[in-house]
């Protein structure tokens, strides 16, 4: 049992002492730490005063009390160069300001020798000389205020009320040090009326010390001056808990005070950051999730953020559980492993978001667009997905145990054995995404019964699908299957298809021995493509298909004796590789990719698209209404396709796929020897009935 801690404030853990419950601790500085960190803000609050006084000193004193033009002239430049210089630097950077800061300076020679008629090198030396202090001086005093108030936001509850105690010392200061700088200077400047001169100094001091407060407030919540943030967390955390580079997974910090704790941790898997107080000025790092980002401590802390676009952000392991995220971008993000049980992600886009193995327990994903998404391993029983766009989705080993699917468009998702369909509420899906919007409703004009649909878009457990990003060079695949099944024959591995979907490709393996395992055969194929070899080989299959297949296709294709020396084989066995992806289907078809072509080329129809259909029409023969109009649409759509445009094809086309359906699908299998009496019946001809029958004797002859 963990033990509950309430205060650990300046502790250094190490992993052996982890608690994995620090709800409501106190962490951060001890006192003593804190009270010498208030002594450093005083002396940075008094030396900004202090420098901003001496600016304001010279400047008051020499340029309106001269004994001289020249004198004027020099403090007129140096005023125009430190305001340039410091213009720039809240504009741009301090290294242009100082470049911006130089033009000036060689610009004032030239326009002040017009003025004076001569140009002297004292003159030029103390325009060079007074401009460097000063603008030094005015910097310091930037610098030292601005760290100041980052140390205040950082260590103090209410950082406003010092922030104005702030601005009132600071003016002091620099009133004060500008009239007793005039006044140790004036003597040697022989100035007449002292009492101006006084009035002056200590106006030009106010005038400085405020815009010093004014210029450091800026600084201070600028994106540009972020290092200084860096740095008042870095001071604000020394001597306070530190928990750096610790594996804080799983820890739970809900309603802790962690302002002044170091959590650069290694890392932070499902760490529940909920209710917690203090993070926004705990030394954080975005090693493993983008924890310094305000808008992800918000949503950590407060279940919610007041900002919606999270695109390319980085939520990988993030507790999120009941967080409000409707209407969230994360496209291209990643929340890989990430809790979300019990979230709201309504109307939220998931274009190409990393999901894999996240916790979706009872998630409304309503309407949310998931195209491109990787669920792969996902958790998402209970979830309720009614009407979300799953175009090309990896779904392979999720979990949907219980989810509601109404509504769903699954253009080329891509499913596996292990994708789990159990207790599934579903009416209907749509199978086509066109200009937005999804189409193709199935059924058609009825709705799913209990179960149909885990019956229908379940995989057979003996096939995985595996991804291919890039171009596809079948000969590679082909190949790498080769010396798979050569070098692993116990995995007894068998190609069944190949097809496209937009820029990826999807490759169905079976295996009959009894076990598939998906991540082995992944791990069998690297291997494969990382053997060593001589010349350029090595270069050719440094990635593997499931990182970057394209550079391997482009060599490969670029030599067809490099592929034939890769896979050891001659070149008849080679080009026989090279048509397992084509293979034929009945007298009349063959199969391509996805495809179902005639042999005379003039047409095709997607295999899936027509298994459904085929599917349909046998698993409908309870009711012969159904059947008439699902084969009249699928005789036109063959004709029209110019797939099979005579009776007999169009019979043997329905015969193939039938048996190729059963051949993979061990539940349809099964539904057509039980039910063969009454699909016979259902048929609307003795032809139809005659070809369906011939299908039905060759799986029991063939597949029993």
């Amino acid at each position: 049992m963990s033990k509950h801690l309430n205060c650990v404030r300046g502790k250094r853990f190490i992993q052996a002492s982890l608690s994995n419950d620090f709800r409501d601790t106190t962490a951060g500085l001890t006192a003593l730490s804190k009270c010498l960190l208030i002594a450093l803000l005083t002396c940075l609050a008094s030396l900004s005063g202090i420098f901003a006084g001496v600016t304001g000193g010279f400047i008051s004193l020499y340029a309106v009390f001269p004994r001289a033009i020249e004198q004027r002239l020099i403090f007129l430049w140096v005023a125009l160069i430190i305001a340039t210089c410091i213009f720039q630097t809240l504009r741009r950077s301090f290294l242009q300001a100082l470049q911006v800061a130089a033009l000036v300076s060689v610009v004032a020679l030239p326009i002040s020798a017009v003025i004076l008629g001569k140009l002297e090198a004292a003159f030029a030396v103390a325009i060079l000389f007074f401009s460097s202090l000063l603008c030094s001086t005015a910097f310091l005093s930037l610098l030292t205020g601005s760290l100041f108030l980052s140390l205040v936001s950082t260590l103090l509850d209410k950082p406003q009320k010092t922030a104005r105690i702030y601005i009132v010392l600071i003016t002091v200061i620099t009133a004060i040090f500008s009239y007793l700088l005039t006044g140790s200077l004036q003597s040697q400047a022989s100035v007449p009326n002292q009492a101006s001169l006084a009035v002056l100094a200590i106006m030009t001091g106010l005038v400085f010390g405020g815009g010093a407060v004014a210029v450091s407030l800026y600084v201070t919540g600028s994106q540009q001056f972020e290092s200084l943030r860096m740095w008042a967390l870095s001071i604000g955390c020394w001597r306070g808990t530190s928990f750096h580079n610790l594996d804080l997974s799983r820890i739970n910090f809900r309603n802790a005070n962690l302002a002044n704790t170091d959590l650069r941790a290694q890392k932070l898997y499902r760490t529940c950051f909920q209710d917690v107080n203090g993070l926004n000025r705990a030394k954080v790092d975005n090693r493993y999730l983008d924890l310094g980002e305000p808008k992800v401590q918000q949503l950590l802390t407060r279940g919610c953020s007041s900002v919606l676009d999270f695109c390319r952000s980085n939520l990988q392991g993030a507790y999120l559980q009941r967080a409000d995220m409707r209407g969230f971008d994360l496209t291209d993000a990643n929340l890989t492993g990430a809790d979300l049980k019990g979230a709201d992600l309504r109307d939220s886009i998931l274009i190409r978001t990393q999901l894999a193995d996240a916790d979706f327990q009872g998630v409304d994903l309503r309407k949310n667009i998931l195209i491109d998404a990787n669920l792969t391993g996902a958790d998402l029983q209970g979830a309720d997905l009614r009407g979300s766009i799953l175009v090309r989705a990896q779904v392979a080993r999720a979990d949907f145990t219980g989810a509601d699917l109404t509504g769903v468009c699954i253009e080329d998702w891509s499913v596996s054995s292990k994708t789990r369909f159990t207790d599934v509420r579903c009416d209907y899906v749509y199978r086509k995404y066109q200009d937005g919007q999804p189409s193709d409703r199935y059924p058609v004009d009825r709705n799913f019964e209990a179960g149909e649909f885990a019956f229908l878009f379940s995989e057979p457990e003996d096939v995985i699908e595996l991804i291919f990003k890039g171009d596809f060079n079948y000969s590679a695949l082909s190949l790498a299957i080769y010396k798979l099944q050569t070098e692993a024959p116990d995995l007894n591995l068998q190609l069944k298809g190949i097809e496209q979907r937009e820029t990826l490709w999807v490759v169905k393996i079976k295996s009959s021995s009894g076990a598939i395992n998906e991540r082995l055969i992944e791990e069998r194929l690297n291997s494969v493509y990382q053997m060593p070899n001589e010349s350029n080989v090595g270069t050719v299959i440094k990635d593997s298909v499931y990182q970057n297949y394209q550079t391997v296709v482009s060599r490969l294709e670029a030599s067809e004796q490099l592929v034939m020396h890769l896979a050891g084989v001659n070149k008849d066995q080679a080009e026989a590789l090279k048509e397992l992806s084509r293979k034929p289907f009945g007298n009349n078809f063959s199969i391509s990719g996805s495809n179902i072509k005639n042999i005379a080329g003039s047409g095709q129809i997607d295999y899936h698209e027509a298994a459904d259909q085929v599917r349909s029409l046998v698993t409908n023969s309870a009711d012969p209404g159904q059947v008439i109009p699902i084969l009249q649409s699928l005789f036109m759509q063959l004709s029209q396709q110019k797939v099979a445009t005579t009776t007999g094809t169009q019979l043997e086309f329905i015969q193939q796929l039938i048996v190729a359906e059963a051949e993979k699908d061990q539940a349809f299998k099964h539904f057509l020897i039980q039910h063969q009496a009454q699909i016979m019946s259902a048929m609307p001809s003795d032809a139809i009935a005659d070809a369906i029958q011939s299908a039905i004797q060759t799986v029991n002859s063939k597949l029993s």
